[in-house]
């Protein structure tokens, strides 16, 4: 099952993707009364309803589907699809989660038996969707992209084994985490220790630099999350190219691991860390007027375009 939150006539909705079509969750909750409408107000509230309301939207939309209520729907091109968690809880992200970007950025592997996972964090207000402009400023000198896996929480946890682990994620969906690789303010400025160290806040957390989407595709419409094919195209030119089996850490590993020091809630979202192909290494940074397409195997696909800010 592939779930968007977009806004239409009747305003911001989530709703079932098929096909070319949306299903009105609102809408089918209202006239089934299958479901409390107060679990389909936006996607937070879904997930928080857990199985039992995701078992609802199934039902709901069986009931639909079989009293020929196509009046429930709307097409896909007459709305505009919104980031599926507009405001994640917790946006964690991983850093250095394939061999292969640690080897590319010059770094090496030292093998997982001697690593943690390495986190990091993203506020809402950098996230954006689909169709959507990535907006550079003017004190990003080198955007670049990062395509990864992302999983998102549906259930409440800590201290979890990766096994318990497993079982608290809900769905998957495609996050682009764009980094501001080198910044312009510094130029001008005498060196100082600690300069060779990335920024994590002003490198990473700059509104539209976390593009998501188009919709969360539910766990059990992904069998193998460990094989999903995984590439991104720069102004049609493919960059990267490889496979959600090639992380280092698992997403349960790593949920387990943090789960030791915060408390997953429905609605987190932890993206997975992106493999080689970006576009520093290459020196092809992210410039007005270019495109860039992400896809992950069974999840669909999140296109943006890029402006100045």
């Amino acid at each position: 099952m592939q779930l968007a939150t977009y806004e239409g006539f009747e305003g911001v909705r989530v709703g079932v993707v098929e096909g070319d079509q949306i299903w009105d969750l609102m809408a089918m909750a209202e006239a089934s009364g299958l479901v409390d409408t107060a679990d389909v107000a936006d996607m937070r509230a879904l997930l928080e309803a857990g199985e039992t309301g995701l078992d609802g939207v199934r039902a709901t939309q069986v009931w639909a589907t079989n009293n020929n209520r196509s009046d429930l729907r709307v097409l896909r091109h007459e709305v505009t699809l919104l980031a599926p968690l507009p405001c994640p809880g917790k946006l964690m992200c991983l850093a250095g989660n394939y061999a292969s970007h640690i080897e590319e950025g010059g770094g090496s592997y030292i093998g997982k038996e001697k690593m943690i996972p390495r986190f990091f964090i993203k506020p809402c207000s950098s996230v954006t969707a689909t169709e959507q402009p990535i907006r550079i400023p003017p004190s990003t000198a080198f955007a670049d992209w990062e395509l990864e896996l992302a999983v998102v929480i549906g259930k409440r946890g800590r201290d979890l084994t990766p096994e318990q682990a497993e079982e608290h994620i809900m769905g998957y969906t495609i996050f682009n985490d764009i980094s501001a690789r080198e910044l312009t303010f510094r130029n001008d400025l005498p060196e100082q220790e600690g300069d060779w160290f990335f920024d994590w806040l002003v490198g990473k957390w700059l509104d539209t630099f976390g593009p998501m989407g188009p919709w969360i595709t539910t766990r059990d419409d992904i069998p193998h999350p460990d094989r999903l094919r995984m590439q991104l195209w720069h102004n049609d030119q493919l960059q990267q190219d490889a496979n959600s089996g090639q992380m280092i850490f698992s997403p349960a590993e790593a949920l387990s691991f943090v789960s030791q020091f915060i408390t997953l809630e429905p609605g987190d979202i932890l993206s997975t860390g992106t493999p080689a192909g970006v576009g520093h290494v290459k020196k092809v940074r992210l410039e007005p007027g270019d495109r860039i397409k992400g896809e992950i195997e069974g999840l669909g696909i999140l296109e943006n375009t890029v402006e100045a800010l």
